[in-house]
């Protein structure tokens, strides 16, 4: 077991994450620490950075530092980005931090940091086509991406703190301000030629997450997750009209707006708001990921950090770290595909609901890493609230709601993602059909000493009819899956019948 820390030194907060790291490189991020420092705030008009947000820098990190060593830290990576970059006297912080904590410090290009940031969120985005936008304090990072791979890049010198001051944004916005950030923003994204490419918005950094929480609240979201969350672009556009007629005072009481990003909230939502519209996107998908993620996968897969499979990295993640009994849900999963395949003139379902399918029989047992009593509920809630990536929203709650049905059927709940969030009323039925089949598969695995290895089905009359094929005997794992046949029955009205082959 290995134990990384992370620094990330930016324009506007000091991050750190810890992340454990077993020996086959499955991780699980442990800490995750900020503090607001506005290293950008207070500079020079040359970029030189201010003692006082030196100061401020250097004991944060030090005081980082020092967390790291009481939590086991094995090593530190240390970046910082544009704040940093950008100042004439960036040598004198460095040597500081160096000299005060042992920790070097890493600056990062433009380029560096827009590719960290791709990075991070190619590995953790179920969007195969988009535009990334990383917006920092003094930077935006822009990547266009096509079939996961880098096509264009660009970063712009400004960022939520920097036109915070630059057009007098902190509290209550003149109107002639909010006419020149506009004019500013319109200008600006007018001159990348990629960027009208009617491409999903992707967006990563503090701001993004923020307009994220004030989404989420404003409308009761559910689920309450960030990551892959998707915002219609008039939704963008009402709340940054909403903050742009607020004081700082106002804004510090808007419920899910962070209070530390009251004052750069105005600034940093029409950057996104004007972005979105100079891509004409229709949405916006906001990641949690960061260029730390992007850090994190360059320290373990050095020679090529960008993974195959986003969903298959992440869900084999989740096994291999909590110690699953894989080879049971491997089984259990390869049976249920099967007899979903097998199963299609009746149930009529596609490659949707197989998927679907899929990933939930691979993590029907997740709720164990909690407590195997009232296993469906834990795994509903380790599965809407683990760190799992490469499904979006509906399809997450889709794939909870059918894994923590893998004995019998769990809706506790659902009819709320229908009003509140992701789902369509029609989804309770692919619930509802696809979970006996799961509940089938997972009975003929019931001892998981992987006795049954094959299934044969046949569907007349009304009856449906699954031969078992066994190295030895099944009668256990046949007589559990018979208690299947009242489920069934109800879903796809008809008989079940189960027999050896």
């Amino acid at each position: 077991m290995k134990r990384l820390g992370i620094i990330d030194l930016g324009s506007n907060s000091v991050r750190l994450v810890i992340i454990d790291i077993n020996d086959n490189n499955a991780h699980h991020q442990i800490e995750n620490l900020k503090e607001t420092v506005r290293l950008r705030s207070g500079t020079g008009p040359d970029g030189t950075l201010s003692e006082k947000g030196m100061k401020y820098a250097v004991d944060t990190i030090a005081l980082f530092v020092n967390f790291c060593k009481a939590r086991n830290v094995d090593h530190i990576i240390a970046v910082a980005t544009a704040a940093v970059r950008r100042a004439p006297n960036r040598h004198v912080l460095i040597e500081r931090i160096q000299n005060e904590t042992g920790i070097k410090l890493r600056v990062l290009s433009g380029e560096e940091e827009a590719y960290l940031g791709y990075v991070g969120l190619i590995n953790t985005t179920s969007q195969t086509n988009g535009i990334m936008a990383d917006l920092g304090g003094g930077a935006l990072k822009l990547v266009s991406f096509e079939d996961r791979l880098n096509r264009d890049s660009i970063t712009l010198d400004f960022g939520a703190v920097s036109l915070t001051e630059q057009f007098d944004l902190g509290d209550l916005p003149t109107p002639e301000n909010l006419e020149a950030l506009d004019n500013f923003l319109d200008e600006t994204f007018t001159q990348i030629p990629w960027l009208n490419s009617q491409q999903r918005l992707v967006g990563l950094g503090g701001t993004f997450r923020s307009l994220a929480r004030v989404f989420r609240r404003q409308t009761n979201y559910l689920p309450d997750i960030t990551d892959g969350i998707e915002i219609p672009v008039e939704e963008v556009g009402r709340i940054y009209h909403m903050l742009a007629g607020m004081s700082l005072e106002e804004r510090q009481k808007v419920p899910g707006l962070e209070l530390a990003r009251a004052d750069i909230s105005v600034a940093g939502t029409a950057i996104i708001y004007k972005l979105l519209r100079a891509a004409q996107s229709e949405s916006l998908i906001v990641s949690t990921s960061s260029i730390r993620d992007g850090l994190f996968f360059k320290y373990i897969y050095p020679r090529d950090p960008i993974v195959f499979s986003v969903l298959t990295h992440h869900t084999n993640n989740l096994i291999h770290y909590h110690n699953l009994d894989e080879n049971h849900l491997r089984r259990v999963s390869n049976l249920a595909v099967t007899l979903f395949d097998q199963l299609q003139p009746l149930h009529q379902m596609g490659s949707f609901e197989r998927r679907l399918l899929l990933i939930a029989s691979l993590l029907h047992e997740l709720g164990v890493v909690i407590s195997v009593e009232s296993l469906e509920k834990h795994t509903l809630y380790m599965i809407l609230n683990t760190p799992l990536s490469g499904l979006t929203h509906r399809e997450r709650v889709l794939a909870a709601y059918i894994a923590a049905s893998h004995d019998d059927l769990y809706l506790l709940n659902l009819r709320e993602h229908i009003g509140r969030g992701p789902l369509e009323l029609e989804d309770v039925q692919i619930i509802k059909k696809l979970a006996p089949i799961l509940q089938i598969t997972h009975s003929l695995d019931r001892s998981h000493t992987g006795v049954v290895t094959q299934v044969r089905s046949s569907i007349s009359d009304n009856v449906c009819e699954i031969g078992v094929i066994s190295r030895i005997g099944a009668e256990l794992e046949i007589n559990d899956a018979r208690r299947r046949a009242d489920n069934f029955k109800e879903v796809y009205g008809c008989d079940l019948v189960i027999r050896n082959w």
